[in-house]
């Protein structure tokens, strides 16, 4: 997540406005070096490999008859504890130096004994998934397993896409050098590429982010810059970034065969515990409101008083007297929000700052984007985020604390299940965005403002719900193809991805050659492929219980409380329930995208009016 401004131009390129915001990892480890990270590998490898000696065999033995499912769960989730720990640091201390070769080397060896330690655990999934449905429900049925009911119940799911003992730990080793090992060598490649900016005359070089954030600038020839600066940046990596990708497609598609799937987002829609028709809905309610998508952008194309509204005019900022907001502005600003939403909500948040348990510097090598990591039950969640100084970073900051504060309630969930689902795991995240704007908006009187407010929010709620479904599009497009046409061309991807976005905007928005570059820079297609739908609930859901919120503000918070600690140990369903809101209704999606009509209304009012 993440949108920007203009002035970034002007003080943010020379000033690092969080600069020496850095986290501290020392809760989980001193430094790679530390000896307790080996430690605690030993341990684990110890306690799984007496895992598989102890339970195996009473699978083996005797499937039909008692079993000491409990002792064999509290075993299990005290190795998960152990190995999360160093997975975690490794995964922050590489997000923070992706340019680090001994991190790189760290990490890759890392993985490799996770791995290995995960091998003595595979014959458990295998074995129960196995078990006939009658017997798997006894033993589910004991009081002493209650608490693990829904996990195991989740993992059951996977029973037809189960595979033999044997190759289920033959594709878990595979994975270091297959998708895993591509997903790595993204991040690298992404982190690395010089970004170029004629500045005053001289070519400056900036990162990723830095270049993304001016095309919210005012300046046109600004965003143009921004724009050509990232074509040149990824056009001269296209032949890497192409095979990059189309080796996650093969790998998908393999997964796919082996594994039985018969969809490509069969495997999301099982982690995300939804289903192909549910997801198929969402995504034909949004692509059928398309057309609200054209009516903004011809709004904004007259706000901004331009005859053609080219792809990177799109996020242009319509107010050109927005300023840089220092960081610890920021840092009051969102917790002056949550504090006015509960004060144990600010409190939480404000761990993130005095605890450093956020990055937010701009630095060369640090990941792009942003990201919310949950730890253990025992520590806390970490945020990192690259901020620039714009007000759309401070919406950024508030995401990722709604992620955080998510993630600090569910510790209670066990380190099994304190995890959401993606389709839950935005809502925090969102719903604390939304509680930020309506501070900020509250607090705007001048009309012109509050309009270019408004219009920030609208271009946001659009990236995540309308745009996020475009990228869905994309992904569902390119999996068809490359399973038709084997691997695809650059130009044919470009084609794709111009295809898919074309039927989102229609004529409202004409886009140049280099937003053929799109595709390429973005992370979940490489990570997490059909993450993408799972924003667009997210922000439909939270469109519907914000409403809620405000129908009943006091009543509220202590269901979102209960909503947000139970983590992962409820379907999604379930979870809707405790809001009054219901996932299934026919018309739920239609109700979240009717409040984006109603915000595009109110743009449209107020700028008749100033008119």
């Amino acid at each position: 997540m993440g949108l920007f401004h203009d002035l970034l131009y002007d003080k943010s390129m020379s000033a690092n406005f969080a600069k020496g915001i850095t986290w501290d990892l020392s809760d989980l480890y001193a430094s790679i070096q530390d000896a307790k990270i080996e430690s605690d590998l030993k341990v684990a490898e110890e306690k799984a490999r007496a895992f598989e000696k102890k339970y195996k065999p009473l699978f083996e033995k005797s499937p039909n008859g008692s079993f000491p499912l409990a002792d064999l769960m509290k075993d299990y989730k005290e190795i998960a504890v152990l190995t999360t720990k160093p997975a975690v640091f490794t995964h922050l201390s590489f997000a923070g130096k992706t340019n680090d070769a001994a991190i790189a080397a760290f990490m890759q060896k890392t993985q490799v004994r996770l791995t290995d330690i995960s091998s003595h655990l595979v014959f458990f999934e295998v074995f129960w998934n196995k078990l006939p449905a009658a017997q798997a429900n006894q033993w589910m049925s004991d009081a002493s397993v209650k608490a693990d009911r829904h996990f195991l119940e989740r993992m059951r799911a996977y029973a037809p896409h189960t595979l033999a003992e044997g190759e289920e730990k033959i594709m878990a080793i595979k994975s270091n050098t297959s998708g895993s090992a591509f997903s790595r060598l993204f991040d690298e490649i992404m982190n690395s590429i010089p970004f170029y900016l004629d500045i005053q005359g001289t070519r400056v070089k900036k990162t990723e982010g830095e270049v993304l954030s001016l095309l919210h600038s005012t300046d046109r020839t600004e965003r143009k810059k921004a724009s050509d600066s990232l074509a040149e940046g990824l056009g001269a990596n296209t032949h890497l970034l192409t095979y990059i990708f189309n080796m996650i497609l093969a790998d998908h598609r393999s997964s796919m065969k082996i594994r039985n799937y018969k969809h490509p987002m069969d495997s999301r829609n099982l982690a995300n515990e939804t289903d192909l028709p549910s997801i198929t809905t969402l995504i034909d309610s949004v692509k059928k409101a398309y057309p609200l998508v054209a009516r903004y952008y011809r709004l904004k194309k007259k706000l901004l008083g331009l005859e053609t509204l080219y792809d990177y005019d799109r996020y242009a900022s319509i107010n050109s007297e927005e300023n840089q907001v220092p960081f610890e502005e920021c840092q009051k600003i969102v917790l002056s929000g949550y504090r006015a939403f509960s004060p144990e909500a600010a409190e939480i948040a404000e761990q993130f700052f005095s605890k450093r348990w956020i990055d937010a510097e701009v630095r060369e090598g640090k990941q792009g984007g942003g990201f919310c990591c949950e730890t253990t039950p025992d520590l806390h969640p970490y945020v990192l985020v690259n901020y620039t100084g714009s007000l759309r970073d401070v919406m950024t900051v508030a995401h990722e604390l709604g992620h955080g504060i998510h993630q600090y309630l569910s510790r209670k969930a066990g380190i099994l299940e304190s995890g959401a689902p993606l389709t839950m795991a935005e809502t925090a995240s969102v719903f604390g965005e939304m509680l930020i704007f309506e501070k900020i908006l509250e607090n705007e009187k001048d009309p012109k403002k509050r309009l270019s407010l408004l219009c920030g929010k609208i271009d946001d709620n659009f990236a995540t719900v309308y745009r996020q479904i475009a990228m869905t599009d994309f992904e569902l497009l390119s999996h068809e193809a490359g399973l038709a046409e084997g691997e695809l061309s650059s130009e044919r991807l470009s084609d794709l991805w111009v295809e898919a976005n074309r039927r989102m905007y229609g004529d409202s928005v004409t886009l140049t050659d280099n937003y053929r570059h799109g595709w390429k820079y973005i992370p979940h297609f490489i990570h997490s492929p059909f993450y993408c739908y799972a924003y667009a609930y997210a922000q439909l859901f939270v469109l519907c219980l914000y409403q809620t919120y405000k129908a009943d503000k006091k009543g509220f918070v202590p269901k979102y409380f209960e909503m947000l600690s139970l983590g992962g140990s409820r379907s999604p369903e379930d979870i809707a329930k405790i809001a009054g809101l219901d996932l299934k209704s026919p018309g739920f999606w239609q109700a979240g995208l009717k409040l984006l009509e109603e915000l595009v209304g109110q743009a449209e009012q107020i700028a008749e009016k100033l008119s």
